[in-house]
């Protein structure tokens, strides 16, 4: 029955019914556009914090390798250190004449006057 009822509705032709129509034809396309261009405009914004991402993720590696860098550097100044302390300690010894003099006993065999060396086995 309310099929049959459609198929005799006629449709106005007045100028009120065209002005609704063409204002919701004209609603449909800004609603379209909107659309398109929230679409538009998320895409870019998932690109740009894709983008973001990476450069905030490899410069947070870069910034570790460098402070992983600056913690050897570190380690290798301290023990530059250490070796510049005990170099600085062997320059004033050899400056001492007893220590050469003690060196030269050990290393070289030489005595001083009257002295006898004896060399034992290591074992």
């Amino acid at each position: 029955m309310v099929t049959a009822n459609k198929e005799k509705v006629t449709q106005m032709n007045s100028n009120y019914v065209q002005t609704k129509q063409f204002q919701e034809k004209a609603r449909q396309r800004r609603r379209r556009g909107l659309v398109r261009r929230l679409t538009a405009f998320a895409i870019i914004a998932l690109v740009m914090s894709g983008v973001f991402l990476s450069i905030f993720t490899s410069q947070a590696a870069t910034l570790n390798e460098k402070l992983d860098e600056k913690q050897k550097a570190q380690a290798e100044l301290k023990e530059m250190q250490k070796k510049e302390k005990m170099l600085k300690e062997e320059i004033q010894q050899l400056n001492n004449m007893e220590y050469i003099g003690e060196i030269a006993r050990r290393d070289y065999f030489m005595s001083k006057p009257g002295e006898t060396i004896f060399k034992l086995p290591s074992n």
